[in-house]
């Protein structure tokens, strides 16, 4: 529900997943109740299903303003140790990381077509709000690489809640750009030409994301403040959502009652087939189980997408 998953046991109640809900809205971890409905939502399975639907709903992650500003702010901070902060005495550390405070360019990733939708812009503004990053500091990507190319080299970061299959890091990395001087250029022939950081601080990551971006953005340092194993998936073969006796029916269970909602075949398990049962406050990642939002052909959503 926040924070780590655990095995879950064999026998998880409706009653004990539901009290559990009310709990987290009583913390406002979770919202109210016109916001995000758990029972509503788990009146769309029928009784032969309920046993897959709570252990479903037990394992879903919601990541409200508060909790993302603070992992914000976290994944922001872990960078004192990629830039050896940790290995001065604390006045020089503390110096240390001040000026690189003050030379830092913050950008964001976008996706194939940047739209102002896109999530990056949330995590600008709050880099501003909560990290106190002058707005000077903060760019869009191609201001950032002409930043980068006028200017005396300066450490990149790129700021983001959500990596799921790494598309649109991998994206923003290789795309080329065409600056105001004429000249076209991406971030990756930047980070061959010019020796400075390039750094990744999303909020949560899957590992998925997290080999692809390693793989394909060499020269990009991914430093999220969260990693979401494999087995967060639900429909991984050793998922942490199912227990043993309920891991067999799992596949069934999701593609039936997908079916029955209306959910296209291609796109049950998510984007990319992810399968990952977590939202923001802000937003639900395209890789989420369209099972939590779907609400067409009568099927009542535990979160909406905004």
């Amino acid at each position: 529900m926040t924070g780590e998953l655990q095995i879950p046991p064999a026998t998880i109640s409706r009653t004990f997943v539901v009290s559990k809900c009310s709990y987290f809205v009583d913390v406002q971890l979770w919202p109210l109740q016109s916001k995000m409905d758990p029972e509503r939502w788990l009146s769309n399975f029928r009784d032969s299903e309920m046993d897959h639907a709570v252990h479903l709903l037990g394992a879903f992650l919601y990541y409200s303003h508060a909790l993302v500003e603070e992992l914000f702010k976290a994944a922001f901070q872990k960078l004192s140790s990629r830039i050896g902060c940790s290995d001065k005495p604390y006045e020089q550390s503390q110096a240390h990381w001040n000026q690189f405070r003050r030379n830092i360019i913050v950008t964001y990733v976008t996706g194939k077509r940047p739209s102002e939708t896109d999530s990056g812009y949330i995590f600008a503004r709050l880099a501003r709000q909560a990290l106190g990053i002058p707005e000077n500091q903060i760019m869009s990507p191609i201001h950032a690489l002409e930043a980068l190319i006028s200017d005396s080299p300066r450490p990149v970061i790129f700021v983001d809640d959500f990596v799921g299959s790494g598309d649109q890091c991998i994206s923003t990395w290789h795309r080329e750009m065409k600056l105001s001087d004429g000249t076209v250029t991406s971030f990756a022939k930047c980070s061959a030409a010019i020796s400075t950081s390039f750094f990744y601080c999303p909020v949560v990551c899957t590992e998925t994301g997290r080999q692809k971006i390693a793989r394909l953005c060499s020269q990009l340092q991914l430093c999220p403040a969260h990693c979401l194993p494999n087995r967060y998936s639900v429909i991984s073969e050793n998922s942490i959502v199912w227990p043993e006796r309920l891991r067999a029916s799992a596949h069934d269970f999701l593609l039936t009652t997908s079916r029955r909602a209306g959910i296209a075949r291609g796109r049950w398990a998510g984007y990319r087939n992810l399968g990952l049962a977590l939202a923001f406050e802000h937003c639900v990642p395209n890789a989420t189980l369209p099972l939590f939002y779907h609400e067409q052909n009568g099927w009542h959503p535990l979160v909406r997408r905004t």
